[in-house]
């Protein structure tokens, strides 16, 4: 089998879901990506993945140049790229194109109308392609209409995200469950755990966007102050909602309990992670409508190290979590209070992490899932 990935970018550091998708495929198959940027690509892929780079500029049509390629792109029907993702196909000649978001999926089918291939493809649905694109873009949920239609199949990591996917018309048949998965064996695991009385060390890892939901557990830890045991707070990521981080950082007095690290590469978080005592990841549902589709990477990951989550009744959270005690409504600042309470006292932790991990290596584990590899196969069959 031959399997050509299709993303717009690879590796961004928030995308480590596309790169374990990648890995999955060289047990089974040869692989290859084309991308229009490449960053930071992990040697492991470099070594054994055909990499093609293709060309899509972005432009303005308020210059001369910009106003030429828009003119022949409108009377062409054909976008720049298109010529070179062809040579690609010519060369590589994949059974089967795995597209990876759905404005990508939209991409291969407007390609498609230019230089018709038999070839299936396949898109991976994963969040903001399914929850706030449709509503902010209408040409976009027009374009997935119709991709319903020419695509063999959609990818969903969960339940949750599936049931939006039918919900904006994908045919039930046509979307199949394919849980994230991740190398498990090559996470440490945690050995010690904090005792009732010890202090508390919180980690907070992502995107600084409102989806993430972590200004409410910052509201929420505000409010505790004085009714916790002393704590520390990592925060690991960026994102424009940094400010009103700092607004509630300061408003309750948090500063000289908060670390903030910027951006940190995967690589280099996950030694790291077994170091802390709690996960807060209070995810919600976005002004926007965005919101996580399935769930997050880490929360799996944290499962999988052996690290306590915090977090909240969000999208498919629920089903890749191994254990419910310590999930609380989402956007409910009372109930997230209460839930860290109850996890900073709970005395049997390591019964909670156990079951986490069981789940993480029943349903994530990379080495073992073979769930991908049989859509795939599925879908070649007919």
């Amino acid at each position: 089998m031959k399997i050509l990935h299709f993303v717009d970018s690879f590796a961004k550091p928030s995308e480590s879901f596309i790169k374990r998708y990648i890995q999955k495929c060289l047990g089974f198959s040869e692989v290859a990506i084309v991308a229009f940027d490449f960053i930071d690509v992990p040697d492991d892929i470099k070594e054994k993945v055909r990499l093609y780079k293709i060309d899509n500029p972005t432009f303005s049509r308020k210059n001369i140049s910009g106003i030429k390629r828009y003119i022949r792109e409108l009377f062409s029907g054909k976008e720049i790229w298109y010529d070179s993702f062809h040579q690609v196909l010519s060369e590589f000649k994949p059974n089967i194109i795995h597209c990876h978001f759905g404005t990508m999926g939209v991409k291969i089918m407007h390609f498609q109308d230019k230089f018709p291939f038999k070839i299936p493809f396949v898109t991976t649905i994963y969040a903001y392609d399914i929850t706030y694109l449709p509503l902010a873009d209408p040409n976009y949920r027009k374009n997935l209409g119709r991709l319903w239609n020419v695509g063999a199949a959609f990818f969903s990591e969960g339940p949750a995200l599936a049931k939006k996917l039918y919900a904006y018309g994908c045919p039930v048949n046509k979307c199949l469950i394919n849980p994230l998965i991740i190398p498990v064996n090559e996470y440490p695991q945690k050995k010690t755990y904090r005792t009732i009385n010890d202090p508390i060390k919180f980690l907070f890892i992502g995107r600084f966007v409102e989806k993430k939901g972590f200004h409410v557990f910052l509201e929420a830890l505000g409010r505790l102050t004085g009714k916790l045991e002393p704590f520390t707070l990592d925060i690991i990521g960026f994102g424009p909602m940094q400010p009103v981080y700092e607004e509630l950082i300061a408003r309750y007095k948090l500063s000289d309990f908060v670390k903030w690290h910027g951006m940190v590469q995967h690589r280099d978080i996950i030694p790291i992670i077994k170091n802390y005592d709690i996960l807060a990841h209070s995810s919600l549902t976005a002004s926007n409508g965005d919101d996580e589709g399935g769930s997050a990477t880490i929360i799996i990951e944290a499962q999988a190290v052996g690290l306590p989550i915090i977090t909240t009744n969000h999208a498919d959270i629920p089903y890749v979590m191994g254990y419910h005690d310590f999930i609380a409504e989402e956007n409910d600042v009372e109930l997230l209070m209460s839930t860290i309470l109850k996890i900073v006292n709970c005395e049997n932790i390591e019964y909670y992490t156990a079951m986490g991990r069981e789940k993480v290596l029943a349903n994530h584990d990379l080495e073992n899932n073979n769930i991908y590899e049989t859509n795939l196969r599925k879908i070649l069959a007919g």
